[in-house]
């Protein structure tokens, strides 16, 4: 064997115990992921142009240092398209009694003029919170009255 593959040798052992360390530390780390979730599979309709919390949809997470969470949520909505204005959904989150501005997402299209569309939705967020109990929540308000979503998913997971 040449000093070639002497190198290679020496490198592959290197990148194995790279990777074993990884893993390790990975390994003695998982314990501090929490997830918290919620599912709502109703119809729920919203009111007319009011921002409203979606109803039996939260989370209470309570965190024993600053950690940092990722929220997601998922829902599906019918949109009865207008073709002269928006008809849209906007979702939200709420945060410990804030309305988060960014990130949101809209469902529905513009100008319209189906009966009606069905367009999933998904919106996600990271941010770091402080010790304590947290509730998360969405805030959904609806463009068109008749808008609705159902099977919906909050998922809160602690890192």
């Amino acid at each position: 064997m040449g000093k070639s593959g002497v190198v290679l040798g020496v490198i592959a052992l290197l990148l194995g115990a790279g990777g074993l360390t990884f893993g390790l530390l990975t390994w003695i780390d998982q314990g501090k992921t929490e997830f918290w979730y919620d599912y709502e599979e109703a119809t729920y309709t919203p009111p007319y142009l009011e921002y409203v919390n979606v109803p039996d949809l939260y989370v209470i997470a309570v965190l024993d240092a600053p950690s940092t969470v990722h929220i997601l949520f998922t829902t599906s909505t019918r949109i009865l398209p207008d073709p002269a204005i928006f008809a849209d959904m906007l979702f939200y989150f709420w945060i410990d009694g804030v309305r988060l501005t960014d990130p949101f997402t809209r469902a529905g299209p513009y100008q319209g003029d189906e009966t009606y569309q069905y367009i999933p939705v998904a919106l996600q967020h990271s941010q770091i919170l402080s010790a304590g109990v947290h509730n998360i929540s969405i805030v959904v308000i609806s463009e068109k009255a008749g808008n609705f979503m159902r099977s919906s998913c909050l998922v809160v997971t602690r890192y």
